[in-house]
Protein backbone atom coordinates (compact mmCIF):
# COMPACT_ATOMS: atom_id res chain seq x y z
CA UNK A 1 0.00 0.00 0.00
CA UNK A 2 2.83 2.39 0.82
CA UNK A 3 4.23 1.97 -2.71
CA UNK A 4 0.83 2.76 -4.25
CA UNK A 5 0.48 5.88 -2.12
CA UNK A 6 3.98 6.99 -3.04
CA UNK A 7 3.01 6.71 -6.72
CA UNK A 8 -0.07 8.80 -6.00
CA UNK A 9 2.00 11.51 -4.34
CA UNK A 10 4.55 11.43 -7.18
CA UNK A 11 1.73 11.82 -9.71
CA UNK A 12 0.38 14.79 -7.81
CA UNK A 13 3.89 16.24 -7.64
CA UNK A 14 4.29 15.93 -11.39
CA UNK A 15 0.98 17.70 -11.84
CA UNK A 16 2.06 20.59 -9.63
CA UNK A 17 5.40 21.04 -11.37
CA UNK A 18 3.88 20.70 -14.85
CA UNK A 19 1.27 23.31 -14.00
CA UNK A 20 3.94 25.81 -13.04
CA UNK A 21 5.90 25.14 -16.21
CA UNK A 22 2.84 25.41 -18.43
CA UNK A 23 1.58 28.71 -17.05
CA UNK A 24 5.03 30.29 -16.93
CA UNK A 25 4.78 31.44 -20.53
CA UNK A 26 2.94 33.91 -22.72
CA UNK A 27 4.89 36.99 -21.63
CA UNK A 28 3.00 39.37 -23.90
CA UNK A 29 -0.53 38.34 -22.87
CA UNK A 30 -2.94 41.15 -22.03
CA UNK A 31 -4.71 39.33 -19.21
CA UNK A 32 -3.25 37.04 -16.57
CA UNK A 33 -6.09 34.56 -17.09
CA UNK A 34 -5.20 34.36 -20.78
CA UNK A 35 -1.75 32.82 -20.29
CA UNK A 36 -1.32 30.10 -22.91
CA UNK A 37 1.50 27.53 -22.78
CA UNK A 38 4.15 27.75 -25.48
CA UNK A 39 7.10 26.14 -23.79
CA UNK A 40 8.29 24.55 -20.55
CA UNK A 41 10.69 26.18 -18.15
CA UNK A 42 13.15 24.69 -15.71
CA UNK A 43 11.91 25.77 -12.26
CA UNK A 44 15.50 25.84 -10.97
CA UNK A 45 16.37 28.71 -13.34
CA UNK A 46 13.02 30.50 -13.17
CA UNK A 47 12.16 33.61 -11.10
CA UNK A 48 15.22 35.46 -12.36
CA UNK A 49 13.37 38.75 -12.89
CA UNK A 50 10.24 40.67 -11.98
CA UNK A 51 8.24 39.43 -14.97
CA UNK A 52 8.95 35.80 -14.13
CA UNK A 53 7.77 36.42 -10.56
CA UNK A 54 4.43 37.65 -11.91
CA UNK A 55 4.20 34.68 -14.27
CA UNK A 56 4.84 32.41 -11.31
CA UNK A 57 1.94 34.06 -9.46
CA UNK A 58 -0.21 33.43 -12.52
CA UNK A 59 0.47 29.74 -11.98
CA UNK A 60 -0.95 29.93 -8.47
CA UNK A 61 -4.06 31.74 -9.75
CA UNK A 62 -4.47 29.04 -12.40
CA UNK A 63 -4.25 26.31 -9.76
CA UNK A 64 -6.88 28.14 -7.70
CA UNK A 65 -9.30 27.78 -10.60
CA UNK A 66 -8.88 24.04 -10.22
CA UNK A 67 -10.32 24.24 -6.70
CA UNK A 68 -13.24 26.59 -7.11
CA UNK A 69 -14.24 25.45 -10.56
CA UNK A 70 -14.46 21.84 -9.46
CA UNK A 71 -17.33 19.82 -8.03
CA UNK A 72 -15.28 18.93 -4.96
CA UNK A 73 -15.53 22.48 -3.59
CA UNK A 74 -19.32 22.33 -3.86
CA UNK A 75 -19.30 18.95 -2.12
CA UNK A 76 -17.09 20.03 0.77
CA UNK A 77 -18.47 23.52 1.38
CA UNK A 78 -22.07 23.63 0.14
CA UNK A 79 -23.80 20.25 0.14
CA UNK A 80 -22.06 19.65 3.47
CA UNK A 81 -24.25 22.42 4.89
CA UNK A 82 -28.02 22.78 5.09
CA UNK A 83 -28.09 24.85 1.88
CA UNK A 84 -27.92 22.03 -0.64
CA UNK A 85 -28.09 18.27 -1.01
CA UNK A 86 -26.31 15.70 -3.14
CA UNK A 87 -28.35 13.37 -5.31
CA UNK A 88 -28.47 9.84 -3.84
CA UNK A 89 -27.73 8.49 -7.33
CA UNK A 90 -24.50 10.44 -7.51
CA UNK A 91 -21.07 8.89 -6.98
CA UNK A 92 -21.16 7.24 -3.54
CA UNK A 93 -18.12 9.10 -2.21
CA UNK A 94 -19.71 12.43 -3.05
CA UNK A 95 -22.91 11.53 -1.26
CA UNK A 96 -20.85 10.42 1.76
CA UNK A 97 -19.53 13.95 2.26
CA UNK A 98 -23.12 15.20 2.30
CA UNK A 99 -24.22 12.70 4.96
CA UNK A 100 -21.06 12.86 7.09
CA UNK A 101 -20.22 9.26 6.25
CA UNK A 102 -16.88 9.82 4.49
CA UNK A 103 -13.83 7.79 5.43
CA UNK A 104 -10.14 8.60 5.35
CA UNK A 105 -9.90 7.18 1.82
CA UNK A 106 -12.68 9.35 0.39
CA UNK A 107 -11.58 10.56 -3.06
CA UNK A 108 -13.27 14.01 -3.10
CA UNK A 109 -11.60 14.76 0.24
CA UNK A 110 -8.20 13.67 -1.08
CA UNK A 111 -8.59 15.63 -4.31
CA UNK A 112 -9.51 18.84 -2.48
CA UNK A 113 -6.69 18.44 0.03
CA UNK A 114 -4.20 18.03 -2.80
CA UNK A 115 -5.63 20.94 -4.78
CA UNK A 116 -5.23 23.37 -1.87
CA UNK A 117 -1.63 22.28 -1.41
CA UNK A 118 -0.99 22.75 -5.14
CA UNK A 119 -1.87 26.44 -4.76
CA UNK A 120 0.27 26.61 -1.62
CA UNK A 121 3.30 25.04 -3.25
CA UNK A 122 3.07 27.31 -6.30
CA UNK A 123 2.72 30.29 -3.96
CA UNK A 124 5.71 29.08 -1.94
CA UNK A 125 7.84 29.04 -5.08
CA UNK A 126 7.09 32.73 -5.61
CA UNK A 127 7.53 33.67 -1.95
CA UNK A 128 10.84 31.80 -1.68
CA UNK A 129 12.41 32.80 -5.00
CA UNK A 130 10.91 36.24 -5.54
CA UNK A 131 13.27 38.14 -3.21
CA UNK A 132 16.25 37.08 -5.36
CA UNK A 133 14.72 38.32 -8.63
CA UNK A 134 16.01 41.44 -10.37
CA UNK A 135 13.87 44.23 -11.77
CA UNK A 136 11.17 46.53 -10.44
CA UNK A 137 11.17 46.07 -6.62
CA UNK A 138 7.54 47.18 -6.31
CA UNK A 139 6.39 44.67 -8.94
CA UNK A 140 8.37 41.88 -7.28
CA UNK A 141 6.99 42.86 -3.87
CA UNK A 142 3.47 42.94 -5.24
CA UNK A 143 3.88 39.49 -6.76
CA UNK A 144 5.08 38.09 -3.44
CA UNK A 145 2.13 39.80 -1.73
CA UNK A 146 -0.31 38.18 -4.17
CA UNK A 147 1.26 34.79 -3.47
CA UNK A 148 0.93 35.32 0.28
CA UNK A 149 -2.75 36.19 -0.16
CA UNK A 150 -3.34 33.04 -2.20
CA UNK A 151 -1.47 30.93 0.35
CA UNK A 152 -3.51 32.46 3.18
CA UNK A 153 -6.78 31.90 1.31
CA UNK A 154 -5.91 28.23 0.88
CA UNK A 155 -4.86 27.74 4.51
CA UNK A 156 -8.05 29.45 5.71
CA UNK A 157 -10.10 26.76 4.02
CA UNK A 158 -7.76 23.96 5.03
CA UNK A 159 -7.93 24.90 8.72
CA UNK A 160 -11.73 25.15 8.64
CA UNK A 161 -12.22 21.87 6.81
CA UNK A 162 -9.50 19.78 8.51
CA UNK A 163 -8.43 21.67 11.65
CA UNK A 164 -4.70 21.82 12.30
CA UNK A 165 -2.85 20.90 9.10
CA UNK A 166 0.77 20.67 7.97
CA UNK A 167 2.15 24.18 7.50
CA UNK A 168 4.22 23.92 4.34
CA UNK A 169 5.94 27.26 3.96
CA UNK A 170 8.84 26.28 1.70
CA UNK A 171 8.51 25.03 -1.88
CA UNK A 172 8.87 21.32 -2.48
CA UNK A 173 11.47 20.87 -5.19
CA UNK A 174 12.03 17.14 -4.75
CA UNK A 175 8.88 15.17 -3.99
CA UNK A 176 10.93 12.06 -3.20
CA UNK A 177 12.81 13.89 -0.45
CA UNK A 178 10.92 13.10 2.76
CA UNK A 179 12.59 15.99 4.59
CA UNK A 180 10.66 18.30 2.25
CA UNK A 181 7.40 16.43 1.89
CA UNK A 182 6.73 15.15 5.42
CA UNK A 183 5.63 17.99 7.67
CA UNK A 184 3.75 17.25 10.93
CA UNK A 185 0.44 18.89 11.64
CA UNK A 186 0.47 22.34 13.22
CA UNK A 187 -2.17 23.42 15.70
CA UNK A 188 -5.22 25.40 14.61
CA UNK A 189 -3.78 28.44 16.40
CA UNK A 190 -0.46 28.09 14.57
CA UNK A 191 -2.20 27.88 11.20
CA UNK A 192 -4.27 30.97 11.93
CA UNK A 193 -1.18 32.83 13.12
CA UNK A 194 0.53 32.09 9.80
CA UNK A 195 -2.53 33.20 7.83
CA UNK A 196 -2.58 36.51 9.72
CA UNK A 197 1.17 36.93 9.19
CA UNK A 198 0.80 36.39 5.43
CA UNK A 199 -2.17 38.73 5.13
CA UNK A 200 -0.45 41.46 7.13
CA UNK A 201 2.50 41.27 4.74
CA UNK A 202 0.17 41.26 1.72
CA UNK A 203 -1.79 44.29 2.93
CA UNK A 204 1.43 46.30 3.14
CA UNK A 205 2.38 45.79 -0.52
CA UNK A 206 -0.79 45.09 -2.52
CA UNK A 207 -2.39 47.97 -4.44
CA UNK A 208 -5.89 49.19 -3.73
CA UNK A 209 -6.89 48.49 -7.33
CA UNK A 210 -5.51 47.63 -10.75
CA UNK A 211 -5.71 49.79 -13.84
CA UNK A 212 -5.56 47.05 -16.46
CA UNK A 213 -2.94 46.11 -18.99
CA UNK A 214 -0.20 43.52 -18.95
CA UNK A 215 0.81 42.48 -15.40
CA UNK A 216 -1.65 44.99 -13.91
CA UNK A 217 -4.91 43.20 -14.68
CA UNK A 218 -8.19 43.72 -12.88
CA UNK A 219 -8.97 40.58 -10.93
CA UNK A 220 -5.71 40.18 -9.06
CA UNK A 221 -5.68 40.25 -5.27
CA UNK A 222 -5.82 43.76 -3.81
CA UNK A 223 -5.13 45.29 -0.44
CA UNK A 224 -8.87 45.25 0.24
CA UNK A 225 -9.15 41.57 -0.65
CA UNK A 226 -6.45 40.85 1.91
CA UNK A 227 -8.17 43.06 4.50
CA UNK A 228 -11.49 41.32 3.87
CA UNK A 229 -9.93 37.91 4.31
CA UNK A 230 -8.09 39.12 7.42
CA UNK A 231 -11.39 40.28 8.91
CA UNK A 232 -13.01 36.96 8.07
CA UNK A 233 -10.12 35.11 9.71
CA UNK A 234 -10.37 37.21 12.88
CA UNK A 235 -14.15 36.79 12.97
CA UNK A 236 -13.80 33.03 12.62
CA UNK A 237 -11.57 33.03 15.69
CA UNK A 238 -13.94 35.23 17.68
CA UNK A 239 -11.60 38.25 17.67
CA UNK A 240 -14.36 40.81 17.12
CA UNK A 241 -12.35 44.01 17.66
CA UNK A 242 -9.63 42.88 15.24
CA UNK A 243 -12.25 41.83 12.70
CA UNK A 244 -14.01 45.19 12.96
CA UNK A 245 -10.72 47.02 12.45
CA UNK A 246 -10.09 45.15 9.19
CA UNK A 247 -13.63 45.60 7.87
CA UNK A 248 -13.63 49.33 8.68
CA UNK A 249 -10.78 49.74 6.21
CA UNK A 250 -12.89 48.12 3.48
CA UNK A 251 -16.12 49.91 4.39
CA UNK A 252 -17.12 52.43 1.73
CA UNK A 253 -14.54 51.25 -0.80
CA UNK A 254 -17.12 49.17 -2.69
CA UNK A 255 -20.86 49.41 -3.27
CA UNK A 256 -23.83 47.09 -3.53
CA UNK A 257 -25.12 46.56 -7.04
CA UNK A 258 -28.73 47.73 -7.17
CA UNK A 259 -29.87 44.56 -8.93
CA UNK A 260 -29.00 41.41 -6.98
CA UNK A 261 -29.33 39.23 -10.08
CA UNK A 262 -26.42 41.07 -11.69
CA UNK A 263 -23.83 40.01 -9.09
CA UNK A 264 -23.11 36.74 -10.88
CA UNK A 265 -23.93 37.95 -14.37
CA UNK A 266 -21.34 37.43 -17.09
CA UNK A 267 -21.56 41.16 -17.82
CA UNK A 268 -20.47 42.03 -14.28
CA UNK A 269 -17.30 40.08 -13.68
CA UNK A 270 -15.15 42.04 -11.19
CA UNK A 271 -17.98 44.49 -10.53
CA UNK A 272 -18.23 47.37 -8.07
CA UNK A 273 -19.44 44.92 -5.41
CA UNK A 274 -16.77 42.33 -6.05
CA UNK A 275 -13.66 42.29 -3.87
CA UNK A 276 -12.02 39.11 -5.14
CA UNK A 277 -13.06 36.68 -7.87
CA UNK A 278 -11.75 33.44 -9.27
CA UNK A 279 -11.37 34.42 -12.91
CA UNK A 280 -12.33 32.11 -15.77
CA UNK A 281 -12.10 32.60 -19.54
CA UNK A 282 -13.80 30.29 -22.09
CA UNK A 283 -11.73 31.57 -25.01
CA UNK A 284 -8.60 30.29 -23.32
CA UNK A 285 -10.09 26.93 -22.39
CA UNK A 286 -10.34 27.97 -18.73
CA UNK A 287 -14.12 28.32 -18.56
CA UNK A 288 -16.17 27.83 -15.43
CA UNK A 289 -17.66 24.40 -16.07
CA UNK A 290 -19.75 23.79 -12.98
CA UNK A 291 -23.03 25.22 -14.25
CA UNK A 292 -24.02 21.98 -15.97
CA UNK A 293 -24.35 20.15 -12.65
CA UNK A 294 -26.83 22.75 -11.37
CA UNK A 295 -29.12 23.11 -14.37
CA UNK A 296 -31.58 20.38 -15.52
CA UNK A 297 -31.38 19.40 -19.16
CA UNK A 298 -34.97 20.51 -19.74
CA UNK A 299 -34.11 23.99 -18.51
CA UNK A 300 -30.96 24.16 -20.62
CA UNK A 301 -33.00 23.28 -23.68
CA UNK A 302 -35.70 25.81 -22.76
CA UNK A 303 -33.14 28.61 -22.42
CA UNK A 304 -31.11 27.50 -25.44
CA UNK A 305 -27.97 26.92 -23.43
CA UNK A 306 -25.55 24.78 -25.39
CA UNK A 307 -23.41 23.42 -22.59
CA UNK A 308 -25.49 22.44 -19.56
CA UNK A 309 -27.96 20.03 -18.15
CA UNK A 310 -28.47 17.15 -15.79
CA UNK A 311 -29.99 14.39 -17.93
CA UNK A 312 -33.58 13.32 -17.25
CA UNK A 313 -34.08 15.94 -14.59
CA UNK A 314 -31.45 14.28 -12.38
CA UNK A 315 -29.30 16.87 -10.66
CA UNK A 316 -26.04 16.10 -8.92
CA UNK A 317 -26.63 19.00 -6.54
CA UNK A 318 -29.86 20.82 -5.76
CA UNK A 319 -31.15 23.29 -3.15
CA UNK A 320 -32.30 21.73 0.10
CA UNK A 321 -35.93 22.04 1.02
CA UNK A 322 -34.80 24.09 4.03
CA UNK A 323 -33.15 26.58 1.70
CA UNK A 324 -36.19 26.84 -0.58
CA UNK A 325 -38.47 27.44 2.39
CA UNK A 326 -36.34 30.25 3.82
CA UNK A 327 -37.04 32.80 1.12
CA UNK A 328 -39.84 35.35 1.28
CA UNK A 329 -41.72 35.31 -2.03
CA UNK A 330 -41.07 39.05 -2.40
CA UNK A 331 -37.32 38.59 -1.99
CA UNK A 332 -35.65 39.03 -5.41
CA UNK A 333 -32.84 36.76 -4.21
CA UNK A 334 -35.19 33.78 -4.56
CA UNK A 335 -35.57 34.04 -8.34
CA UNK A 336 -31.89 34.95 -8.68
CA UNK A 337 -30.79 31.89 -6.69
CA UNK A 338 -33.33 29.12 -7.25
CA UNK A 339 -35.29 28.08 -10.33
CA UNK A 340 -38.18 25.66 -10.62
CA UNK A 341 -38.81 23.29 -13.51
CA UNK A 342 -42.17 23.92 -15.17
CA UNK A 343 -44.74 21.27 -14.36
CA UNK A 344 -42.64 19.41 -11.80
CA UNK A 345 -41.65 22.07 -9.28
CA UNK A 346 -38.13 20.60 -9.16
CA UNK A 347 -35.88 23.20 -7.53
CA UNK A 348 -32.44 23.85 -9.00
CA UNK A 349 -29.63 26.34 -8.45
CA UNK A 350 -29.82 29.03 -11.13
CA UNK A 351 -27.45 31.55 -9.58
CA UNK A 352 -24.64 30.72 -11.99
CA UNK A 353 -26.36 30.46 -15.37
CA UNK A 354 -24.64 31.80 -18.46
CA UNK A 355 -27.36 32.09 -21.11
CA UNK A 356 -24.74 32.46 -23.83
CA UNK A 357 -22.74 29.39 -22.81
CA UNK A 358 -21.23 27.58 -25.77
CA UNK A 359 -18.95 24.64 -26.36
CA UNK A 360 -16.06 26.41 -24.60
CA UNK A 361 -18.02 26.61 -21.37
CA UNK A 362 -19.46 29.34 -19.19
CA UNK A 363 -18.08 32.89 -19.24
CA UNK A 364 -18.56 33.50 -15.54
CA UNK A 365 -16.29 34.10 -12.57
CA UNK A 366 -16.74 32.84 -9.03
CA UNK A 367 -17.22 35.79 -6.68
CA UNK A 368 -15.23 34.64 -3.66
CA UNK A 369 -15.35 37.87 -1.60
CA UNK A 370 -17.91 40.63 -2.04
CA UNK A 371 -19.08 43.75 -0.30
CA UNK A 372 -22.42 42.44 1.01
CA UNK A 373 -20.44 39.79 2.88
CA UNK A 374 -18.27 42.54 4.42
CA UNK A 375 -21.32 44.52 5.57
CA UNK A 376 -22.82 41.46 7.25
CA UNK A 377 -19.53 40.45 8.84
CA UNK A 378 -19.02 44.00 10.10
CA UNK A 379 -22.48 43.83 11.68
CA UNK A 380 -21.46 40.61 13.40
CA UNK A 381 -18.21 42.14 14.65
CA UNK A 382 -19.93 45.30 15.94
CA UNK A 383 -22.69 43.38 17.68
CA UNK A 384 -26.37 44.14 18.20
CA UNK A 385 -27.26 47.80 17.97
CA UNK A 386 -28.56 50.40 15.54
CA UNK A 387 -25.43 50.35 13.39
CA UNK A 388 -25.44 46.59 13.02
CA UNK A 389 -29.12 46.53 12.08
CA UNK A 390 -28.55 49.25 9.49
CA UNK A 391 -25.73 47.22 7.92
CA UNK A 392 -28.03 44.19 7.73
CA UNK A 393 -30.89 46.29 6.40
CA UNK A 394 -28.76 47.70 3.59
CA UNK A 395 -28.30 44.14 2.35
CA UNK A 396 -31.96 43.25 2.95
CA UNK A 397 -33.29 46.28 1.08
CA UNK A 398 -31.25 45.47 -1.99
CA UNK A 399 -32.48 41.88 -1.74
CA UNK A 400 -36.07 43.11 -1.91
CA UNK A 401 -35.32 45.36 -4.87
CA UNK A 402 -35.15 48.59 -2.84
CA UNK A 403 -32.51 51.30 -2.50
CA UNK A 404 -29.98 49.96 0.03
CA UNK A 405 -29.47 53.40 1.57
CA UNK A 406 -33.13 54.36 2.12
CA UNK A 407 -34.87 52.95 5.22
CA UNK A 408 -38.05 51.03 4.50
CA UNK A 409 -40.28 49.70 7.26
CA UNK A 410 -41.62 46.98 4.98
CA UNK A 411 -38.36 45.04 5.08
CA UNK A 412 -36.15 46.59 7.78
CA UNK A 413 -35.48 44.62 10.95
CA UNK A 414 -34.49 45.80 14.40
CA UNK A 415 -34.23 44.63 17.99
CA UNK A 416 -37.99 44.11 18.14
CA UNK A 417 -38.06 41.70 15.21
CA UNK A 418 -38.57 38.11 16.43
CA UNK A 419 -35.41 36.08 17.09
CA UNK A 420 -32.03 36.79 18.59
CA UNK A 421 -29.62 39.14 16.85
CA UNK A 422 -27.40 36.25 15.76
CA UNK A 423 -30.38 34.27 14.42
CA UNK A 424 -31.44 37.22 12.31
CA UNK A 425 -27.90 37.87 11.11
CA UNK A 426 -27.27 34.19 10.37
CA UNK A 427 -30.50 33.94 8.36
CA UNK A 428 -29.62 37.03 6.35
CA UNK A 429 -26.19 35.62 5.51
CA UNK A 430 -27.76 32.36 4.40
CA UNK A 431 -30.18 34.13 2.07
CA UNK A 432 -27.67 36.64 0.70
CA UNK A 433 -24.79 34.21 0.12
CA UNK A 434 -26.77 31.10 -0.84
CA UNK A 435 -24.67 28.56 -2.79
CA UNK A 436 -21.59 30.82 -2.79
CA UNK A 437 -19.57 28.37 -0.63
CA UNK A 438 -19.76 30.36 2.62
CA UNK A 439 -22.43 28.53 4.59
CA UNK A 440 -20.39 25.65 6.02
CA UNK A 441 -17.66 27.99 7.28
CA UNK A 442 -20.38 30.22 8.76
CA UNK A 443 -21.86 27.24 10.60
CA UNK A 444 -18.46 26.37 12.04
CA UNK A 445 -18.28 29.86 13.55
CA UNK A 446 -21.33 29.14 15.71
CA UNK A 447 -21.14 27.35 19.05
CA UNK A 448 -20.69 23.64 18.30
CA UNK A 449 -23.97 22.67 19.95
CA UNK A 450 -25.87 25.09 17.71
CA UNK A 451 -24.09 23.87 14.57
CA UNK A 452 -24.92 20.27 15.45
CA UNK A 453 -28.57 21.12 16.17
CA UNK A 454 -28.91 22.87 12.79
CA UNK A 455 -27.32 20.03 10.88
CA UNK A 456 -29.12 17.21 12.71
CA UNK A 457 -32.45 18.95 12.15
CA UNK A 458 -31.64 19.44 8.47
CA UNK A 459 -30.43 15.87 7.89
CA UNK A 460 -33.38 14.30 9.70
CA UNK A 461 -35.96 16.34 7.80
CA UNK A 462 -34.53 16.32 4.26
CA UNK A 463 -36.47 13.88 1.99
CA UNK A 464 -33.30 13.07 0.01
CA UNK A 465 -31.88 11.09 2.92
CA UNK A 466 -34.75 8.59 3.03
CA UNK A 467 -35.58 8.68 6.73
CA UNK A 468 -32.09 7.86 7.97
CA UNK A 469 -31.66 8.96 11.57
CA UNK A 470 -28.67 11.27 12.06
CA UNK A 471 -27.00 12.20 15.32
CA UNK A 472 -23.85 14.13 14.51
CA UNK A 473 -21.19 14.83 17.11
CA UNK A 474 -18.26 17.26 17.25
CA UNK A 475 -16.09 14.64 15.51
CA UNK A 476 -18.20 15.12 12.37
CA UNK A 477 -17.34 18.80 12.02
CA UNK A 478 -13.92 18.14 10.48
CA UNK A 479 -13.03 16.04 7.47
CA UNK A 480 -10.61 13.13 7.84
CA UNK A 481 -6.98 13.72 6.95
CA UNK A 482 -6.53 11.72 3.71
CA UNK A 483 -5.08 8.29 4.46
CA UNK A 484 -2.48 8.86 1.72
CA UNK A 485 -0.96 11.72 3.71
CA UNK A 486 -0.87 9.70 6.91
CA UNK A 487 0.64 6.61 5.28
CA UNK A 488 3.30 8.47 3.33
CA UNK A 489 4.31 10.33 6.50
CA UNK A 490 4.93 7.11 8.37
CA UNK A 491 2.47 8.22 11.04
CA UNK A 492 3.99 11.67 11.65
CA UNK A 493 0.73 13.19 10.43
CA UNK A 494 -2.07 12.16 12.81
CA UNK A 495 -5.74 11.57 12.05
CA UNK A 496 -8.70 13.61 13.27
CA UNK A 497 -10.82 12.05 16.03
CA UNK A 498 -13.58 9.73 14.89
CA UNK A 499 -11.86 8.33 11.79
Amino acid sequence: MRTDIKKLIETRAAKICTLLFLVATGLSCEDFVEVEPEDRIDATTFFANDLEVIIGVNGAYAAQRGIWGDLQSVNLLETRSDNAVQNTNEQAERFETDTFDEGAGNLPVLVSWGAFYEVINLSNLVISNGPNAVGDPSLIGRGIGEAKFLRAFSYFHLVNLWGGVPLRLEPITDFLDETQTIVPRSSITEVYDQIIFDLTDAIAVLPESYSGGSNNEVGRATKYAALTLLGKVQLQQGNLAEAESAFRQVEGKYSLLLDYSQIHSTANNNSAESIFEINFLPGNRTAYGMNNIFLPLSEAEKFGIELAGGAGGELGVRPSQDMVNMFDLNDTRLAASIGFVDGTGLAYINKFVDFEAGVNGHDMNIVALRYADVLLMLAEAVGEGSEAYELINMVRRRGFGLDPDVPDVSVDIDGGTPGTFMEKLKNERQLELAFELHRWVDLLRLPQSETLDIMNTHLNSEPEYGGTVFSLTSDNLLYPIPIAEIEISGGQITQNPGF
